[in-house]
């Protein structure tokens, strides 16, 4: 359970750099978000508690004054702690020079993780977002966007990679994360990845039980209804053209899959994501079935 607030884009001016959105979350002991996939880039400030990040590759664990970079179509999964449970800063965006932009902060996938003193001009920017008027929201946000970029380039000391545990992935599991990445659209099975590899399905299932903690099938299950959770979010797609995009040649095998793991149908939860954006679907959904019963 987390309490957020929460920004909604206006109109994209740019195509080079572009707002997706922001806000700021106050998180209970034990929230979590994930394992799952983004679209966009987001990149989250904690500004008070702790919590762990997970890559396919690495855990960390973070605290006030650190953050962490998510890729789109990368799986991550990230967790409040227990006893000190995190408050965030996030910002979303997208467009073609982001991941220029991020190279030049010493952020990419391999490196997602940074330290910054400077949390009140970040936070000032959140601030400054939030009380901007309906009027200036899409010129207004892109300068802002562009402010928070510039407080976390402030060098030499603000920004540093955290180097934490050791590195779980080998040579055929990246090939296979990369395989999934640029082919999941596709309706791809896990014979297509063995095949693609030239390893036997057993082999590969001992590979993703080790690596990852999941099997083959769960991982790429798991990452494509992450995918379909963010069109939900942030386009007017139709449900029909979601499956599809996420690599399901069947509406109705989509919508029971995505029921299984989030608990709420792909439509209630492009409705509810549309008319409650500050509130997770998934949670709003519960609310209201406990109010029936």
């Amino acid at each position: 359970m987390e309490r957020a607030r929460v920004l909604i884009p206006g109109k994209r001016l740019f195509d080079d750099l572009y707002f997706c959105g922001g806000g700021k979350s106050v998180c209970m002991s034990g929230h979590s978000f994930g394992p799952d996939v983004r679209m966009n880039y987001l990149i989250h400030y904690i500004i008070s508690g702790k919590g762990i990040f997970e890559t396919d590759k690495m855990t960390y664990h973070l605290c006030q004054g650190e953050g962490f970079l998510i890729e789109p179509n990368v799986s991550t999964f990230y967790q409040a702690d227990e006893t000190e449970p995190w408050s965030y800063l996030w910002i979303s965006f997208n467009g073609q020079i982001a991941s220029r932009i991020l190279k030049d902060l010493d952020l990419c996938r391999e490196h997602p993780v940074f330290s910054c003193e400077k949390g009140d001009d970040l936070e000032a920017v959140l601030s400054r977002l939030f009380n901007a008027s309906e009027s200036e929201s899409s010129l207004f946000q892109h300068g802002q966007l562009l402010a928070f970029l510039h407080v976390l380039a402030q060098k030499p000391h603000n920004l540093r990679n955290l180097n934490t545990l050791g590195s779980k992935a080998n040579y055929h599991t990246d090939r296979a994360l990369a395989f999934i990445r640029a082919n999941y659209s596709h309706g791809i099975q896990i014979s297509d990845i063995a095949h693609y590899l030239g390893i036997s399905r057993n082999y590969l299932f001992s590979l993703f039980q080790e690596n990852i903690g999941q099997s083959p099938q769960e991982y790429l299950s798991n990452f494509c209804l992450g995918c379909a959770r963010e069109l939900l979010t942030t386009t007017t797609y139709s449900i029909g053209e979601i499956a599809q995009l996420c690599g399901y040649r069947n509406i109705g095998v989509f919508t029971s899959a995505f029921k299984r793991k989030y608990s709420i149908s792909p439509s209630l939860y492009q409705k509810y994501n549309h008319t409650h954006p500050e509130i997770n679907p998934t949670e709003l959904a519960k609310r209201n079935q406990e109010n029936e019963t």
